[in-house]
Order: C-alpha cells, then structure tokens, then sequence
C-alpha cells in the first residue's frame, strides 16, 4: 500500500545546501555536491548569495533533472545526497493536494461574510489597493470581470507568475485559484458578482501548477514573495509531507503565511498535513465550519496544530470565464482568513506579521463545539477583530 511520502515527481530532486557549513566557493559547493551524480540538468531556484541576510540555515536551492525518471533513482539520490557534509536537507519533488472537496450542490449566497461579522469590519475599511495577497495555488482566470480590477501586475505588466511552467502566464484551467482569490479580493460594491473579505486589495496570482501542485515551484513563489515583501500569502493546499526545505523557506518568509487544514477528516495533532501543521510563528492555520458553527466533517482540526476556523462548505465565489460557483473544502475556509489580514494591513499599515496574527486569534469567536478542537476553540469574527484592534490602540 503506498504512503503518502509516495508521492513526488520521478527523476527530480531538491537539494538544500547548509549556509553554515564552509566551502571554497559556489562553484566548487555544488561541484562537490553534483558529483556522481547521473542528471540532465541542475537549476538554483534561491541563490543565498543574491538574498542578503536571512534567518535559518539553508544556502542555495537546487532542482536536479535526474537522467533516469524513476521514483527509485530519486529516493537512492536523496539518501546518497543527505549524507554530503555541505547538504541540509534532500528531498524529492513532492506533489500537493489541491485542498477542496468535489461537490455539485449550489447556494447563490455568501453565508460566510455574515458568518464572520464582514459587514461590521467593513464599516472601519473595504481594503487598500497597496496591500498585496499573494495566492500560491493553480493560478487566476485574469480574464474574470470580478477580480482584475484588483490583481497585481509584475513591472513588465503580466498578472502574477507561473512558477510551474516557469513563463509569465498564470491563468487558472482548473478554478481553486481563482475560487480562492475571490474569496480574498472579489472586487466589492460593483452592483455585479460577489464581494471579497477584501473589496480593494491586490491579488498577486502565483501559479504552481494545475491538477498537480509542486513543491519546488510553491518554493520558489515563496523566494519571490520573500524578495518582493509581499506580506501575505494564502496557500490552500497541503502534502503528508514534512517538507524540512519547505518549512525553512516559510521560516525565512517574514510576512503571515495562511495554510488550508487539510479535508481528510483527521486530528492534525496525530495524523498532519503541512505546511499548515508545521510550527512556524508567522503560519495561521485553518479548518473549515458549517453554518452551525460546527467542523465541517471534511476538515481537519488540532487543539495544537490547526490555530482557527471559517466558513468552508458551499462558499460561493469565481469561476472560470466569468461564471460563479460554490465549493468546499478548508481551501475556501483559509482565504476568509487571509482576506481579513489584509483588512488589517489596509486599516494600519505598521501592523508586523505577529500582530496581525495576534488580532485574528486573540478575537476568535469561541465556539463550545470548536473547544479541544483548535488552537482557539473559536472561529474567525472580523467586528471583535477591529474591536480588538482598537482596544489595544488605547
């Protein structure tokens, strides 16, 4: 029976070098590394020397292009790599879930916003078009009337960057992304459509892959966030594995990185799937509810790992070519979440990354049905959170 640690690209592996560890050069590091090494082909996907200073230990990236495709060539690799003196970690390119769960059931209303007091968080701000959400997932459909009004563009003019395909073009073909950004940014108060958590705000569409999501590409749209101080980032998907090169890499990112809970179902303090489960200070992680306020049957949940709660079951957002639909899953549940922050960033732009997720938490609506099951036991309340706000300005 395979396990979830089965699931990664034949013929790539991922090698992180020990930023501590002295060499004589670049050059001579990923010489010493490569050899022996069968490969095509060996890209930097973050250059250390290029960053500056940063915390955690990890150098240069690579991505190594085996010559033989296979799933065994990569694990033979990777053990033979983890031994080097000058690599930190080695791993296979794992593949990501999408975190949604496949429905045909259609309510033509955002019970979500009511559900988490939106209207009353409206009232002190509907966003700022400064304020940068990066949405690491399948991609955007930039063509929805409903959304590119506030995407962000790269200088050369492109919506956001396709990391999976390396090239500039990320549309969305299979809808979580744009569903997601819409949930975030919906363009508000246009008389048409639906409305994000955010009404003016930039979505910055990070693409990193379709049906299949990959680490080295949510890698390397994290590096590019890093280096771009965007200060948020929603990540609805998730792997059953405990990437060290992804936790670090979220770890050197100083903005609030939001992760999806993951939809198996399963006490994330026993059975996880990250990055929503590592422990990183600047990760805020979420499950899903129904309109009941209980956890969605599909959620996962962690009195340890899993921080917070929010609408997930038939939320109503984007879908492709300018239609609408309703999905499920803890994807729709984190870009609730993800958007608020975003409020806050609009509201007062000085707020740190631990501020932020010290409001959202700290003002988290607790629910007798959420006790033992979350971090907070409460589910995400946009009107406490401006009211903690603004006490703790006082």
């Amino acid at each position: 029976m395979p396990s979830h640690h089965d699931n990664f690209v034949p013929g790539k592996v991922l090698i992180a070098i020990d930023k501590n560890h002295a060499y004589p050069d670049t050059a001579s590091c990923h010489k010493s590394i490569l050899q022996g090494i069968d490969y095509l082909e060996a890209h930097i996907i973050f250059s250390a020397g290029e960053y500056g200073e940063y915390e955690g230990n990890i150098g240069d990236i690579l991505l190594v292009h085996l010559v033989e495709q296979s799933k065994l060539a990569v694990l033979e690799w990777v053990a033979h790599l983890s031994a080097h003196p000058y690599v930190l970690h080695a791993e296979p390119d794992f593949i990501f879930e999408c975190l949604i769960t496949p429905n045909d059931r259609y309510y033509p209303y955002l019970w979500g916003m009511e559900k988490i007091n939106a209207a009353a968080a409206w009232a002190h701000t509907v966003g700022k078009a400064d304020v940068i959400v990066g949405v690491i997932d399948s991609g955007v459909d930039y063509t929805h009337p409903d959304i590119t009004q506030n995407l962000w563009r790269t200088q050369d003019g492109y919506y956001g960057w396709n990391f999976y395909d390396a090239n500039p073009d990320s549309m969305d073909f299979t809808g979580h992304g744009t569903h997601v950004a819409g949930t975030i940014g919906a363009v508000g108060n246009n008389v048409s459509g639906v409305t994000g958590v955010c009404w003016r705000v930039q979505i910055a569409s990070f693409k990193i892959g379709n049906e299949v999501l990959l680490l080295d590409a949510a890698i390397a749209a994290i590096i590019f966030a890093m280096q771009n101080n965007i200060p948020i980032l929603n990540n609805s998907w998730g792997t059953r594995y405990p990437s060290e090169i992804l936790r670090n890499v979220i770890g050197m990112y100083k903005g609030l990185f939001v992760a999806a809970a993951g939809n198996s179902g399963q006490n994330s303090d026993i059975e996880p799937m990250y990055p929503a489960a590592f422990d990183n200070d600047n990760i805020l992680s979420v499950a899903s509810i129904e309109p009941d306020d209980s956890l969605s049957a599909f959620s996962n949940y962690g009195a340890k790992t899993i921080d917070i709660a929010a609408p997930g079951n038939q939320i109503l957002s984007l879908g492709l070519h300018g239609e609408y639909s309703p999905q499920r899953g803890t994807s729709m549940a984190a870009p609730h979440v993800a958007g608020a922050a975003a409020l806050l960033k609009s509201y007062n732009p000085h707020l740190t990354t631990a501020e932020i997720k010290q409001i959202i938490l700290a003002s988290a609506a607790k629910r007798p049905q959420l006790a033992q099951k979350l971090v907070t036991g409460g589910i995400l309340d946009m009107a406490a959170m401006f009211e903690f706000l603004t006490v703790r300005s006082v």
